[in-house]
C-alpha cells in the first residue's frame, strides 16, 4: 500500500531543493554579473561633501588669492569685475585658466569688445557673511565696475550647521567601512556589498537633502545672517554705484531634472538677493537635463564643477552681465 503521506512529505523537500537551487543559482549569477560590469562600490559610494583639498595648480598672487597681480588702481580705459566666492570660484580641481572667473575674462573683454580684468577675491570655505566682510574691506577699493557673487547652497552654513556635521562624518567613512568588512562570506561578496552601498548611499542622500533644506528654515540662524549678508553686500555695492550680480550654483551631485531636490532653496535665495537690491543669475536652467556626473571634478569623490560646468556658468554670466551693463 502507498504511504501517501511520505510521497507528500518528499514532493514538498524536492520542491523546496529545487527551489534552494535555483535561489542559489539565481545569486551566483547575480554576483558574477556584478563582478564582470564592475558594479561593486569603491571607499566613497553616494555623495561626497565637496573635496577642497585637491588644489590644482596655479598663480598665488601677493595677497594670497588664485590670481595673477593686479595693480591696485584701475588702468585707464579698462573695466574691471570684482569675483567673491568659495571654492567653485576658486576653482577647486580644474585649472587656473578654466575657472569661471578667469574664463570671465576672457569671453567678457571679446563679447563687449572692450577690456575688462576680473580680479578675484574667491577662497575655498568662505561664506556669504566672510564674503561681505570682504567686499567692504577690500573689494570696493579695486574700483570695480560690477561684482560678481558666485553662491553655493553651503553658504548658508555656520559652525553648528547640521550639513557641516555630516562633512566630518563622511571624513571617517572610509576607516569605519573598513572596520565593518570583517572575514566573512557575506563581506567577500560583491553582490551584497552593492546592496548594501546602494542602502547606505540612498540613506545619505537623504539626510544630506534634509540637512540642505534646514539651513534655509527661515528660522534659522545661518540663513538669516547669509540674508543679511546679502542685504549689506547690495547696499555697499550701491553706495558706489556698481551693480551686484548674485550667480547661484546647483549642487551638482544630485538629478538636474525635475527630481533635483533644492529647487525651492534657489527661488528662497534668487528672492532674498533681488529684496537686497542684487541682480540674480540662476545658473540651474542652464544646467537641466544634463548628467551631474559630466559636470564634476571626479565623480562622488569630488563635486566641485569641472571645466565642462564652469565654462556654462561663464557663458550665462556673460550673457547675463551684457544685458545688464548695456543697460
Amino acid at each position: 500500500m502507498i504511504d501517501n503521506r511520505a510521497m507528500s512529505t518528499r514532493s514538498r523537500v524536492g520542491e523546496i531543493v529545487l527551489l534552494a537551487l535555483g535561489l542559489l543559482a539565481g545569486l551566483v549569477a547575480a554576483e558574477a554579473a556584478v563582478r564582470l560590469l564592475g558594479l561593486s562600490p569603491s571607499d566613497h559610494t553616494g555623495y561626497a561633501p565637496v573635496l577642497t583639498n585637491r588644489r590644482w595648480g596655479g598663480p598665488t598672487n601677493s595677497l594670497g588669492y588664485r590670481d595673477v597681480e593686479h595693480e591696485h588702481a584701475k588702468p585707464s580705459g579698462v573695466h574691471r569685475l570684482i569675483a567673491l566666492g568659495d571654492s567653485f570660484a576658486w576653482g577647486a580641481g580644474v585649472e587656473f585658466e578654466d575657472a569661471w572667473p578667469r574664463r570671465l575674462q576672457r569671453s567678457l573683454s571679446a563679447h563687449r569688445r572692450e577690456e575688462w580684468e576680473v580680479v578675484s577675491l574667491a577662497l575655498p570655505g568662505m561664506n556669504t557673511v566672510e564674503q561681505a566682510a570682504q567686499l567692504s574691506a577690500e573689494g570696493l577699493a579695486w574700483d570695480p565696475d560690477v561684482v560678481v557673487l558666485g553662491y553655493c547652497l553651503n553658504d548658508s552654513e555656520d559652525d553648528d550647521a547640521a550639513e557641516m556635521r555630516r562633512a566630518r562624518d563622511w571624513a571617517e567613512l572610509p576607516a569605519a567601512r573598513k572596520a565593518r568588512r570583517a572575514p566573512s562570506l557575506l563581506g567577500l561578496s560583491a553582490l551584497f556589498s552593492t546592496i548594501a552601498g546602494r542602502i547606505e548611499a540612498t540613506l545619505e542622500n537623504r539626510r544630506r537633502e534634509a540637512n540642505y533644506l534646514s539651513q534655509y528654515a527661515d528660522d534659522y540662524p545661518g540663513w538669516l545672517a547669509a540674508r543679511q549678508a546679502l542685504a549689506d553686500m547690495a547696499q555697499a555695492a550701491r553706495a558706489r554705484d556698481v551693480p551686484l550680480v548674485v550667480v547661484i550654483f546647483p549642487l551638482f551631485g544630485n538629478p538636474l531634472d525635475e527630481d533635483y531636490p533644492f529647487t525651492a532653496i534657489h527661488e528662497k535665495v534668487a528672492r532674498a538677493a533681488r529684496d537686497a537690491g542684487a541682480h540674480v543669475v540662476d545658473l540651474l536652467p542652464a544646467y537641466r537635463g544634463l548628467r551631474w556626473d559630466v559636470l564634476v571634478v571626479d565623480g562622488a569623490r569630488d563635486e566641485h564643477p569641472n571645466e565642462i560646468a564652469h565654462r556654462i556658468a561663464q557663458n550665462v554670466i556673460v550673457s547675463s552681465l551684457d544685458a545688464l551693463l548695456s543697460r
